[in-house]
């Protein structure tokens, strides 16, 4: 039987999923349930707010978006835990870990690095803390807070030097924001101001949909959009910073499979976070992924995670080496084919005819290997080629 267990930070985790920072975070008790359903790590949602007596909406605050009436993500315009700090110290944390899951605190980033490396010192006295989290990216941020720092290096480099400082005992992963141009140099400067790991990333900021009978917007103010439609922008994002440092990263972003998970790993996640999933499907979900991966790994033969942390990092080039590689082109298998017609429907080329016998020929000519009409058959009929070869079978 495959090992599941990961090292991560110099902590050792049961297994590499990890409930993210979200609602199903707000208590002692929620992230109790979460480890005792086998989650291999837990992450409180944000505590030590510089603002005590802030609240999140209660008025609605969340909103799913869909496509052709399937939920594909959600906007939330949640900000920090509605839980004092007191109660976290004394109570909340105690009950965590209960639950068997090394216990991920994610604390607010203050204005004032030296308040945020107060707040870490009086966290890590608890010594229930194996990891802290650090929020340097809440897409909802009060002014000097959330993303208002994480956009910039420096004031990251400054939290985490701070913190770094009040605990070098405790690894330290800043929670980077998506909603930056360029998240390369960010990552550099966490590493280079000591952080252990880095958490990538956190919602990006949307705006998630308008009732058109009335004009109005959903959700009245910007807020932090999640679930499945984010995955692969957070891919990108956690194959850049993997590209970039060499701390370890706990991938976040639209993971509610199995499959999921191992793609965010194979890009150079050691540790997968997942939320949305959770709050959409509750913690049967984080049983179902670890089965999953676990399948999968026997499947390959892969004894631990570890070995396909990064395996497709070498594959990922640039839109300008693709272009130098041969020319594909696409072929039909008419037994397979059953004459939709999707791939008329989506071609620009005008390489795709329909037959008397209502299946489909492919002219070679025409085609530009763009490959869209084999996304798009539903029998899977359409496989792309090699042009020359496809030629030499004219």
């Amino acid at each position: 039987m495959s090992d599941l267990s990961v090292n991560f930070a110099g902590v050792k985790f049961r297994n590499p999923i990890l409930t993210s920072s979200m609602t199903f975070g707000w208590s002692g008790e929620a992230l109790k349930k979460a480890g005792l359903a086998g989650a291999g790590g837990v992450v409180c949602k944000s505590i030590g707010s510089p603002a005590e007596t802030f609240e999140h909406p209660r008025c609605g605050r969340m909103v799913l978006y869909r496509y052709n009436g399937m939920p594909i993500g959600m906007q939330n315009n949640e900000i920090f835990s509605t839980v004092n700090l007191e109660k976290w110290l004394d109570t909340e944390l105690k009950i965590v870990v209960e639950g068997g899951a090394r216990n991920v605190v994610s604390i607010v980033a203050n204005p004032d690095p030296a308040d945020t490396a107060e707040l870490a010192r009086k966290v890590a006295d608890t010594g229930l803390v194996d990891i802290f989290e650090l929020n340097v990216s809440c897409p909802m941020p009060a002014a000097g807070v959330g993303m208002n720092i994480g956009k910039e290096p420096s004031l990251v480099a400054a939290q985490v030097a701070a913190v770094k400082k009040a605990v070098p005992e405790i690894p330290l992963m800043p929670k980077l924001t998506p909603n930056i141009s360029d998240i390369e140099p960010v990552a550099r400067a966490c590493e280079d101001a000591g952080a252990d790991a880095i958490a990538a990333t956190n919602s990006i900021q949307a705006l998630a949909g308008v009732d058109v009978e009335t004009g109005r917007p959903l959700l009245p103010a910007f807020g932090g959009y999640s679930g499945p439609a984010v995955h692969p922008i957070m891919l990108r994002i956690v194959a850049q910073i993997a590209r970039a440092v060499k701390i370890p990263i706990s991938g976040i972003g639209g993971v509610s499979t199995w499959k999921h998970a191992v793609e965010m790993m194979m890009v150079g996640a050691t540790t997968v976070q997942v939320g949305t999933a959770v709050m959409w499907r509750g913690y049967q979900i984080i049983e179902d992924i670890i089965q999953g991966m676990e399948s999968f790994m026997e499947k390959k033969g892969y004894r631990s995670p570890e070995e396909f942390v990064g395996i497709a990092l070498p594959y990922i080039t640039t839109t300008e080496e693709m272009a130098k590689r041969p020319p594909v082109v696409s072929e039909v298998d008419t037994d397979l084919c059953i004459g939709c017609g999707n791939c008329i429907k989506v071609c620009g080329y005008d390489a795709v005819e329909m037959k008397e016998d209502k299946t489909v020929r492919m002219l070679i000519d025409n085609c530009d290997g763009c490959g869209l009409c084999s996304q798009c058959c539903p029998t899977g009929a359409i496989s792309l080629i090699d042009k020359e070869a496809a030629l030499a079978k004219a």
